[in-house]
């Protein structure tokens, strides 16, 4: 039987995330903007007194280890509930692939040592693959540009992953209205 906690407090969770099998099958490894989505396997909130804590995280720990699969791992994450907790781990790992994809589409044009706009899909990081001359011209080309941000691609300026996530974040939260002042306003 498993039991699932209700209540909302805030506090750390430990949860338990399998990466295996991130995209089902190969047509939607190759879909354009098919991000690969966590499984969450177990969570837990974590014990107040630290020999309880220290003992539940060798628990899981050792579950993990036990498993012998690379792609589970046991994370701490700061959440209000159980859910929370899943969600924000599963919302982690989305964020960090799209900072990836977003890293090289704007890579695979520095490469060629040129500059210029690329369209970036804020949902995904992903791009169109094309070089825009200004920021208009990007603009035109998609289909959807309000689902797009555009950026500057020039060799005297490298995007980070970590700059990236930052970005693609901010820029969701403006999408979304819930920015104020510089600062989201939702959690």
């Amino acid at each position: 039987m498993i039991t699932v906690d209700l209540v909302k407090r805030r506090g750390q969770y430990l949860v338990i995330a399998d990466d295996q099998d991130a995209f089902t099958n190969w047509a939607e490894y190759m879909r354009e903007d098919r991000l690969p989505e966590r499984r969450v396997v177990h969570v837990e909130r974590q014990a107040d007194q630290p020999d309880e804590r220290e003992a539940q995280w060798d628990e899981l720990s050792g579950s993990v280890l036990d498993a012998g699969s690379e792609s589970l791992s046991l994370l701490t994450v700061s959440a209000d509930s159980q859910a929370h907790a899943a969600a924000i781990v599963r919302h982690q790992y989305a964020v960090h692939h799209a900072a990836v994809r977003m890293v090289e589409a704007i890579d695979s044009h520095l490469e060629r040592g040129v500059h210029g706009w690329v369209a970036i899909r804020i949902a995904d990081g992903g791009s169109d693959g094309e070089l825009y001359g200004d920021y208009e011209e990007a603009i035109a080309a998609q289909e959807r540009p309000e689902e797009c941000t555009y950026v500057p691609v020039s060799p005297a300026y490298a995007w980070t992953p970590r700059m990236c996530e930052e970005y693609l974040e901010g820029m969701t939260h403006l999408r979304h209205g819930c920015m104020v002042y510089g600062r989201p306003t939702c959690r």
